[in-house]
């Protein structure tokens, strides 16, 4: 419960919002401040996927992300970056902040299942490129299915 809302405060707005209106904005703070230590652990980033034959390139917006702590898997279907974002000017104290700092998450579901052995990653003016190949297994072959006969009494 938040200090500044009362008990059913939602109520005792009108009802034309519908019910599932405010669910989204219960766990939200709205009174965050530079020092305030109920912000969320940790954060998401945006990302765009391009698609060119074979291959995927991933490209994630990281302002301040810290290459040394950044970690990248990869796993059939499966795409996870986890670091931290951090902007530190040496002799100056925050004040305000709107820029996220902090650990960043983010798993992604792919296309297709990649290859764990050949993927490329760079960083350049904030932004985490990460070029996968297509996973694609010589000798897969069709599994047929036998189907079991219930109709037959020695089932």
């Amino acid at each position: 419960m938040h200090k500044s809302r009362p008990n059913g405060w939602k109520k005792s707005l009108p009802s034309f919002l519908g019910e599932d209106f405010f669910s989204s904005f219960e766990n939200m703070d709205f009174e965050s401040s530079p020092g305030s230590t109920t912000s969320s652990t940790s954060s998401s980033s945006s990302v765009n996927i391009y698609e060119s034959g074979h291959e995927l390139l991933c490209i994630f917006a990281l302002p301040g992300l810290k290459l040394e702590d950044v970690d990248i898997y990869v796993y059939e279907k499966t795409l996870e970056v986890r670091g931290t974002m951090h902007i530190d000017y040496n002799g100056f104290h925050l004040l305000h902040q709107e820029l996220y700092q902090g650990p960043v998450m983010r798993t992604l579901e792919l296309p297709y299942a990649v290859r764990d052995d050949k993927v490329e990653a760079l960083f350049k003016r904030g932004l985490l490129f990460i070029h996968l190949h297509r996973l694609i297994r010589p000798n897969q072959s069709k599994n047929k299915i036998i189907v079991q006969d219930m109709d037959n009494p020695n089932f």
